[in-house]
């Protein structure tokens, strides 16, 4: 039984990779991939983050940390190849809870919802 849920999963990944959101969401991230800016401002951007978390969590409060991040993020809302992969990405999403809904309506199970606890 196992083999034939296993075949159908695999023939809808496959539909799925077919989707203009999915061609989309890899020209995008291609397209971040290639945005050395961007790359530069994501790997600054996250080494801040756990900088101001590990300092949040030996109770220090790091204004001057938080501006930075601040800095960054609007840079980075400022760069094309960020927006586009973003937006991309969020459609793909959407088409893959469309099709989650669907499957748990069918089955008669809130995927979402068991995944939220």
């Amino acid at each position: 039984m196992m083999g034939v849920l296993r075949e159908k999963a695999l023939a809808l990944a496959e539909e799925i990779t077919k989707l203009e959101e999915y061609s989309k969401f890899l020209e995008c991230e291609r397209a971040l991939k290639e945005d050395e800016v961007a790359q530069r401002l994501l790997v600054d951007f996250q080494q801040k983050q756990q900088e101001f978390v590990a300092k949040q969590m030996s109770g220090e409060f790091d204004q001057d940390l938080m501006n930075e991040i601040t800095e960054i993020q609007s840079k980075l809302s400022a760069r094309e190849s960020v927006v586009n992969f973003i937006d991309a990405y969020n459609r793909l999403l959407t088409t893959l809870a469309e099709v989650l809904d669907l499957i748990g309506e069918r089955i008669k199970v809130n995927i979402a919802e068991v995944y939220r606890r």
